[in-house]
């Protein structure tokens, strides 16, 4: 007799884990973190200790045989001496919908995305003496991820971790972007997208124009050839921010 064809795998959109669900034998949900494209984040909880860890899982059909979740362990992995990165710890599995699913597992992070950080501000944006702090904090934190010849390549306020501290700011870059072997290029394409969070800081395009010509000198309009004619590296850009002089009264 005729084999009956293998049934097809349903895909899985959404996790939808929910709070008291076990993540192996160590871990339990307490909530939803966010949700994209690529997979869930969920905030978990060890059992036998009650320290918080974050899980971030794939949906299988944008994970083929965990590529991406050993691809990121591994990525973050290397970077691990970078304070700016997430410390990986290992990985668990976890059944939903009857398919196995591997999650990655790290620090969890203290803070909130950048753009709803913004968002609370006067104006939904922040004056041109804060922003500035925090893009010397996001560009000191890519400065040490290039300086070991890597790259993120999805640097925007969604993707940026931040919690204020004392007169400056603790970040997180999550979501690292796989676009294959690091090169020059990639790396001065995450200059051009920490020099759009900037702008996007500040106002963007609406109050370009009546910023101070020290902020305009570092934006240049987004020009790409401009920037990184003036910025060829983060370490040139990082020193720019920790020695121009301000002509302007704030």
């Amino acid at each position: 007799m005729p084999r009956k064809p293998a049934k097809k795998t349903p895909r899985i959109d959404r996790f939808d884990l929910r709070p008291g669900r076990r993540i192996g034998p160590h871990y339990e949900v307490i909530q939803c973190l966010g949700r994209g494209i690529e997979g869930e984040v969920y905030q978990i909880q060890e059992t036998a200790t009650g320290i918080h860890r974050a899980a971030k899982l794939y949906f299988p059909h944008r994970n083929p045989k965990n590529r991406y979740t050993i691809w990121y362990a591994r990525k973050i992995t290397a970077l691990r001496h970078c304070p700016i990165v997430l410390q990986y710890h290992h990985t668990e599995y976890v059944t939903v919908h009857k398919q196995k699913v591997l999650c990655l597992i790290s620090e969890l992070a203290e803070g909130e995305q950048l753009e709803g950080w913004i968002a609370r501000h006067r104006g939904k944006r922040l004056d041109a003496f804060r922003a500035l702090h925090v893009l010397y904090h996001l560009v000191r934190g890519l400065e040490a991820v290039h300086a070991v010849g890597e790259y993120h390549a999805d640097v925007h306020s969604q993707n940026i971790l931040i919690r204020p501290a004392g007169v400056g700011f603790n970040i997180k870059l999550v979501d690292f972007y796989d676009w294959g072997k690091p090169t020059r290029y990639k790396q001065h394409q995450d200059i051009m997208d920490c020099i759009r969070v900037f702008h996007e800081c500040l106002g963007g395009v609406k109050h370009y124009s009546k910023q101070p010509p020290e902020v305009r000198e570092i934006c240049k309009g987004l020009q790409r050839k401009r920037v990184l004619k003036q910025f060829p590296t983060m370490t040139v850009l990082r020193r720019h921010l920790e020695s121009f002089e301000w002509k302007t009264m704030l």
